[in-house]
């Protein structure tokens, strides 16, 4: 958020010399959602309803394949396919959301145990 241009820059190993105000309104807006999904991900895991834990995981989990989406349409397969030559930003928008996507299904699918509500907490204090 607070170095727009090398943000933007870093989204693609193609240079960039400047912004066009299209480009840093675009660029601003997606680090107001990332704001903002790391703000609804910290109330997710803190609440009693396991109910909206699960589905804010399926939501996000076919969000991740966009973003790699986005990201392959933006820097194509050969790029791609070169982990080894990824910049931090590339690493984090593929390698990162993949990681967190295998996550978010493996939880959503009870791998690492059943998500709890208030019921189940309930009991346990009991």
């Amino acid at each position: 958020m607070t170095d727009t241009l090398r943000f933007y820059a870093d989204q693609t190993p193609h240079p960039v010399e400047s912004l066009t105000p299209q480009a840093e309104v675009m660029t601003l807006q997606m680090g107001n959602v990332l704001l903002l999904l790391a703000a609804i991900a910290i109330i997710c895991c803190w609440t009693n309803h396991s109910e909206i834990a699960f589905w804010y995981l399926i939501v996000v989990a076919f969000a991740d394949f966009g973003h790699i989406y986005a990201t392959y349409r933006g820097v194509g397969w050969d790029y791609l396919r070169n982990v080894g030559g990824w910049n931090d930003m590339i690493a984090g928008n593929v390698g990162v959301s993949a990681f967190l996507n295998i996550n978010r299904w493996l939880t959503v699918f009870g791998v690492f145990g059943k998500l709890q509500g208030e019921k189940a907490r309930e009991k346990k204090t009991v």
